[in-house]
């Protein structure tokens, strides 16, 4: 039985980050506590969240999952500060112990961490999408593995390999992979996935039955290539920005040294700036804004930078006008100087474009902060007064020693005439801080979030999906209420969360009576939308006893508002004393608990006594569900509103 998914891949930039990241969304959108998980991650490429720092790609799936993000979900952080030494984050927190042994010393001790924090997610949410690292089969790297089978087999989880077609050898790459595992790692993939596909899918037949044929393990999608807003999780990859530069935007020159850090930061520029990477002194030519982003390494990008000439090149945009910002690392550059008492990095000589001095600190600051710029003037004048939320992850500590404008407290930003210099990373993640600077904003997180959930919804076997998950998926007491006018979307909604749960072994027990036509046309179409395989119990007035009655965990109260209404003659009194059984059922049980409302009060005001009175009974009802309520959305015109969800708080 799992609780998990676990998705892998043939190589590194497979995919698999961005599909965790959808099926993060996807999954959530249907009700289910998604928790996303990597055991080991090797990027530069951070984030500050709850207890320390993770991966981007972590941070960003557990926005997907609309969780909180926190150490738990990468455990394991490794920064590399050169060709064969990395820096090892546990828990969020550096070890330099730990980052000084060898690699195959290091994972024995870095197992029970990564097993101890999978265990905490798997038992606080119903399901937890895990992310593998390169690939499974590397068979050099088994016998010390924390990151791919291991921890699928800890988990129980069912894996899903995936290829990028584009590439070209994807299903060389799919059977080679399946070839290399032993048998008891061939049993957990269950599922084949095409990712990056340009094209007619017609044109991959008959490829996909003979992989089949072959394995025995069934291709479930092909996802067709996208463009989409979110940073790769450890490349330094701006394509679209290549392709899209545009006179009428502002050329920003990005410089990338060997070990720049965390230039996922500047992702929102692609869409408006005319961003270009630099790598040579000719790369700054025609830049109005030259940016040097953080380093994991300050003293040996320094060095990188005399070698290119790029220092001097950065120092004559300088004087003549240019904009230079400089962030965290960048900001140390900057400076006459980085010291380094405690040999932290080492010592070297700065840009000395600022009158500033940093000196290397063992311990890391590693805070989420919410500042304003003050005392900024032209050519930053845009950002003066401008409030920016970002996160720093340095060691240095950095003072003034000449005349220079503070403009972040706590010296957190310094500026002198068109040279700036912060330790606030994710500034350009700021809307107000785009829009003052480029007249813009970047394309917003959740409507990238929304489109990844359609993109897998469309192309890959969900049916499938949701039926090996939720095999697993344990049933916590719950109670979720979908409230909304006359053909919003809620019963939908409700049957999307309901199968998500429990797959086919859900309860829904029915109030309406067939009255009429009209009510019985409409129960007809609900019955043939739902589930054949799902119970049905008819509940008109008892619909305490028929949650106590019903044969799974997963049951749809559909809906409130007729069973009020068949209350109604009974009085006030019954109606009351109903709706606390219906609450005291649920609360003796171990069910979730979905229920179907309508929201009565946003109209007119009825024309007569009886029709007020019910309205603000049910008014009342609605909220007493609400009130108890671990959830509750309004849908209207079939999107999703949220009202009460903790992971949205």
């Amino acid at each position: 039985m799992s609780r998990a998914l676990m998705i892998q891949g043939t190589t590194s930039s497979a995919g698999k980050s961005l599909l965790v990241t959808a099926l993060c969304r996807y999954f959530a959108d249907r009700g289910v506590r998604v928790a996303p998980f990597k055991a080991q991650n090797m990027s530069n490429n951070a984030r500050v969240v709850r207890g320390g720092e993770i991966g981007s790609a972590q941070y960003l799936q557990a926005l997907a999952a609309r969780a909180v993000p926190e150490v738990r979900m990468n455990p394991v952080l490794l920064k590399p500060e050169a060709d064969t030494r990395s820096q090892v984050v546990v828990l969020g927190r550096a070890d330099l112990e730990l980052s000084r042994l060898p690699w195959r010393a290091r994972a024995a001790r870095l197992w029970p961490v990564v097993r101890r924090a999978l265990r905490e997610l798997l038992d606080a949410y119903d399901l937890v999408l895990i992310e593998g690292a390169g690939s499974p089969a590397e068979i050099n790297l088994q016998d010390a593995d924390i990151v791919n089978m291991r921890v699928a087999h800890e988990a129980q989880a069912p894996v899903l390999l995936v290829a990028d077609i584009d590439r070209g050898g994807a299903f060389a790459h799919l059977y080679g992979t399946w070839a290399l595992l032993p048998p008891e790692d061939r049993a957990r993939l269950k599922g084949f996935v095409l990712n990056k596909f340009r094209g007619d899918p017609a044109l991959l037949e008959p490829g996909p039955a003979i992989l089949e044929a072959h394995t025995g393990v069934p291709v479930v999608g092909v996802l067709p290539w996208l463009e989409h807003a979110l940073p790769d999780e450890d490349a330094v990859r701006f394509e679209a920005a290549a392709r899209l530069g545009r006179a009428e935007r502002q050329r920003v020159a990005l410089v990338v040294y060997p070990r720049v850090s965390n230039v996922d930061e500047f992702k929102p520029l692609e869409a408006l700036a005319d961003l270009r990477l630099a790598r040579r002194p000719e790369d700054l030519e025609g830049a109005e804004l030259v940016i040097l982003p953080g380093s994991k390494h300050v003293a040996q990008d320094l060095a990188w930078l005399r070698q290119t000439g790029l220092d001097a090149a950065v120092r004559a945009k300088a004087r003549a006008g240019v904009r230079v910002l400089g962030v965290c690392g960048g900001l140390q550059m900057l400076g006459e100087r980085v010291q380094d008492p405690w040999g932290v990095e080492g010592a070297a000589e700065g840009l000395g474009l600022l009158p500033l001095v940093t000196e290397m600190h063992p311990e890391k600051t590693l805070a989420r902060t919410q500042a304003r710029f003050e005392g900024l003037e032209a050519p930053w004048a845009a950002w003066e007064g401008v409030e920016v939320v970002g996160y720093e992850i340095h060691h240095g500590r950095t003072r003034s020693v000449g005349p220079v404008a503070e403009v972040l407290p706590g010296g957190r930003g310094f500026a002198r005439g068109n040279v700036l210099g912060v330790y606030l990373h994710g500034l350009f993640e700021n809307p107000s801080a785009t829009q003052a600077l480029f007249g813009g904003v970047a394309p917003d997180l959740e409507a990238t979030f929304a489109a990844l959930a359609r993109w897998v919804a469309a192309h890959l076997d969900t049916r499938f999906l949701e039926e090996l998950v939720t095999r697993g998926v344990r049933i916590r007491r719950r109670l979720i209420v979908l409230l909304g006018g006359a053909r919003s979307g809620k019963s939908r909604k409700a049957e999307e969360i309901a199968r998500a749960l429990g797959g086919d072994a859900v309860s829904v027990i029915v109030t309406a009576e067939a009255g009429d036509a009209e009510m019985q046309a409409r129960i007809a179409r609900h019955r043939a939308q739902r589930n054949p395989n799902w119970e049905v119990l008819e509940a008109v007035r008892d619909v305490a006893g028929a949650l106590e009655r019903a044969r799974h965990g997963v049951v749809v109260l559909d809906c409130a508002t007729l069973w009020v209404a068949n209350l109604l003659e009974a009085g006030e009194a019954t109606v009351r004393r109903e709706v606390a059984s219906l609450l005291a059922a649920w609360r003796r049980g171990q069910k979730a608990l979905i229920v179907v409302t309508n929201e009565v009060g946003m109209g007119v005001v009825p024309a007569n006594a009886l029709a007020r009175r019910y309205r603000d009974l049910l008014g009342w009802v609605n909220q007493q569900l609400v009130a108890a309520a671990d959830e509750a959305y309004l849908m209207v015109a079939g999107a999703v509103v949220p009202l009460k969800n903790r992971t949205w708080r």
